[in-house]
């Protein structure tokens, strides 16, 4: 059960140029399979893949319902996203800096390239968010905004997605000075996603994930597109690499919010050739007053 705002996030970014041609994409190479594991995962470690699994599952219900008991963080989120071309000379570049919250509220957008945004621009983004929230996260146009409802479509989500993954565990590691399992998902071939293609890509994507130990929270989220994929053949198209990592901060022993994202992705579409680069990081991380 990998974090699934990741994954999903992986899995629109690694269709990106391709997801209108459904039913025509392949992928070179075999399936992504079990990497060995370390000595230590197989006789020094007492807790089994699944528990691990179930016990993250437990953790992000736990931060649920410390969020609905009032606690939440607000942080600043510097996002960049880079595209290049074929020769490496960048074409597009944007800038955005947002106010998030640790319970998935809608981001406030305060800066626009560098500038103060105009109310115009603050109505796309906050769309565009929104659209994007629908897509990776199953978020319902009825949803209210905002709402305390939020801080749970990541919690239903897991519930609603986790038997379609299998763990493995790989060994351990350390993140950021706290010791953290090392786990493996593997797709479920008894349990697929109603989507053949997202089916696919999932076969083709190498996940792992490092979890902190003490508090069965996620502290690194690692994804690679282990083979190309090819839309009508790679005539129409073609996701020759796709990366994203991902690293969460600890706030409280419950909470642990966004920290640091990067995405590289080299994709052809047609004739043209797009590299992006998408890197996030927040910072000023602090609780935010209870209101009355």
């Amino acid at each position: 059960m990998p974090p699934m705002k990741f994954l999903f996030q992986a899995l629109a970014l690694a269709g990106v140029g391709l997801g209108m041609l459904t039913g025509c994409i392949t992928a070179g190479g075999k399936a992504v399979t079990g990497l060995p594991t370390s000595t230590e995962a197989k006789q020094g470690t007492q807790i089994t893949a699944e528990e691990i699994a179930r016990r993250l599952r437990e953790a992000e219900k736990a931060r649920e319902i410390k969020t609905e008991g009032g606690e939440v963080f607000t942080f600043l989120r510097d996002i960049v996203v880079e595209e290049f071309d074929a020769e490496g000379k960048i074409k597009k570049r944007k800038t955005r800096t947002y106010r998030s919250y640790s319970d998935h509220r809608d981001p406030v957008l305060l800066m626009h390239d560098g500038k103060p945004p105009t109310p115009e621009q603050i109505k796309k983004e906050l769309k565009e968010i929104q659209k994007h929230q629908w897509k990776i996260l199953g978020k319902g146009k009825n949803d209210v905004p905002n709402s305390k409802g939020d801080a749970n479509l990541l919690v239903r989500q897991i519930e609603k997605h986790h038997h379609h993954f299998l763990p493995r565990l790989l060994g351990a590691d350390t993140i950021h000075g706290r010791p953290a399992y090392i786990l493996q998902f593997l797709p479920n071939p008894a349990e697929p996603f109603d989507d053949p293609i997202v089916n696919l890509i999932l076969k083709q994507l190498l996940i792992k994930i490092w979890i902190d130990q003490k508090e069965f929270q996620f502290a690194k989220f690692d994804v690679e597109l282990d083979n190309p994929l090819f839309a009508l053949g790679g005539l129409a198209g073609t996701v020759k690499t796709f990366n994203l990592t991902a690293y969460q901060k600890r706030l409280t022993p419950e909470i642990w919010a966004d920290w640091k994202v990067s995405t590289r992705i080299h994709i052809r579409v047609l004739w043209e050739t797009h590299i992006i680069n998408f890197t996030s990081e927040s910072t000023e991380f602090n609780p935010l007053p209870k209101t009355k």
